[in-house]
């Protein structure tokens, strides 16, 4: 066993040796992929990514993960409209008409008012894409999105007055709403918004413009570095978001703070690197998913925790630019709260000794009866937003909502010892171990032992070396999974695991 904590250790040393590094890495994206081919296709032309684009269909005929449908539309009529100008290839052509059906069937989930977990951009993104069918004569139910669409129209009202500038949450979906492109809206990672999708979009409205010649250069190259990061080796293939070097960053080591690794002398040195290279990064606005983009209150916080407990100097009075009374936002002018972000503040308020009956009362009134606290709108894992919140609650003094939580992961474990919303997954049984190894600590409760030593065997019997795969549980424009934050998660667990019960 030894030389199996050996072995884990040095995969997790080499992960958090590369977190950042080349931007990040992140999984390919059906959206933005499909825009890209459409807005700006591969000068190797687009045969491949049309074939990625067809292996990605689910059964059902609709792209995206079937676990979490809000997610599905956008990437599915992407999809449609990239196709379609392909509808030479048969299989395109059945891929159209099977995608179409899917999404009238899907429509009846626009009709009501709009949850917490609605995805980054869709009041933006979907009705842009219905505009675009209807141009080219594919019929959707459009009255069932009439409230998503009056909410687009009003988004697009406030976005046109406040003229947003580039690095920006409005920018990132540019694609849906900008006509003109302008230079100073290529930021400088060389792309617009950290979003392929848009980056394409700004292309497209370029064209061969002279002026415009040194930006365009800089976009197209930011195109094939996003490319690079999905690992995927199709030109043309790309994220639904990229750079996130900061994001990769900070969530990886939080994952190595909640296994209680974070000053373990085995990845000291590597650790170190990157909490010094961090702290520089963390400015008096925050922290952003890269240095290109605005400051967000989710990677503030998680910033701040990990600091925090390295035992670094930091002023954690700069999460309160996003403190909205019982709750804390990514961003001004948020529409759905989110219960993960506000958890991650609560935590590392917590560290600093700073108390928010608000914002706990907040979080406790979103716990379900079952004892779960539900997915929100940047994870779809209900896994991940209870594992966190029982993370920021104090056990003294949330005891009965810890142990309804607790109750709640031991009945959903499943019988093989792990954990997932939909299916077994190492990244979702992380969050639940590294939950229940917490409240383990402070209550002591002998059913838990059990529950943890079966999900040990379970994540022992999964684990490969250097292999890691995994579903997309993150939600951007769709659901993503960033591939060395998910591992750091995965790694970071069974390492506690293993380590707690002496299997060195």
């Amino acid at each position: 066993m030894s030389y199996l904590v050996d072995l884990i250790l040095n995969e997790l040393r080499t992960v958090v040796q590369d977190l950042g590094k080349d931007g990040g890495l992140i999984s390919p994206s059906v959206y933005d992929t499909a825009q890209v081919l459409r807005l700006y296709p591969p000068l190797e032309g687009a045969q491949a990514v049309v074939e990625w684009l067809l292996e990605q269909r689910q059964s059902d005929g609709g792209w995206g993960d079937p676990s979490t449908p809000s997610a599905r539309d956008v990437p599915t009529l992407a999809a449609i409209l990239a196709l379609h100008v392909y509808d030479q290839h048969p299989t395109a052509r059945a891929a159209v008409v099977s995608g179409l059906a899917f999404l009238h069937r899907q429509a009846e989930q626009w009709m009501d008012s709009l949850a917490d977990d609605i995805p980054v951009g869709v009041e933006l993104l979907l009705p842009r894409l219905l505009e675009e069918a209807t141009a080219v004569g594919l019929a959707l139910p459009l009255q069932l999105y009439s409230s998503l669409i009056s909410f687009g129209l009003r988004r697009r009202t406030i976005i046109a007055r406040a003229q947003p500038r580039a690095g920006t949450p409005a920018i990132h979906s540019w694609e849906a709403w900008g006509v003109h492109p302008d230079p100073q809206l290529v930021d400088p990672a060389g792309g617009v918004g950290n979003s392929p999708a848009a980056t394409a979009a700004w292309l497209r409205a370029a064209g061969p413009s002279a002026p415009l010649t040194k930006p365009s250069v800089l976009a197209h190259r930011y195109l094939l570095a996003a490319g690079a990061a999905t690992e995927a080796g199709i030109p043309g293939v790309v994220p639904t978001v990229w750079p996130i070097a900061r994001f990769e960053q900070a969530f990886a080591l939080f994952s190595l703070f909640n296994a209680g690794l974070l000053t373990d002398k085995r990845v000291h040195d590597r650790v170190s690197v990157q909490l010094d290279d961090l702290m520089q990064a963390l400015g008096a606005r925050g922290l952003g998913m890269s240095d290109s983009f605005l400051p967000d209150g989710d990677n503030t916080a998680v910033a701040l925790a990990v600091l925090r407990a390295s035992g670094r100097p930091v002023d954690q009075t700069v999460l309160r630019q996003f403190e909205m009374g019982d709750h804390f936002s990514a961003y001004v002018g948020e529409q759905q709260p989110s219960l993960s972000l506000t958890a991650h503040a609560l935590h590392a308020l917590t560290l600093f000794g700073e108390a928010r009956p608000q914002v706990e009362a907040f979080v406790l009134q979103r716990q379900l009866p079952d004892g779960r606290w539900p997915s929100d709108k940047w994870h779809s894992s209900w896994l991940y937003t209870t594992g966190h919140v029982m993370l920021a609650l104090q056990a003294s003094r949330h005891r009965d909502a810890l142990l309804a939580a607790v109750d709640a992961l031991l009945t959903h474990q499943h019988l093989d010892g792990g954990w997932g919303s939909a299916g077994t997954t190492a990244e979702e049984t992380a969050y639940a171990v590294l939950a229940l190894q917490y409240v383990q600590q402070q209550l002591t409760l002998p059913q838990v032992g059990a529950a943890l030593n079966r999900a040990k065997e379970w994540l022992l019997e999964q684990y490969r070396p250097f292999a890691s795969t995994g579903l997309k549980r993150w939600i951007g424009k769709e659901t993503y999974r960033p591939l060395r934050i998910a591992r750091a998660f995965e790694l970071s667990a069974l390492l506690a695991l293993l380590l707690d019960q002496g299997d060195e």
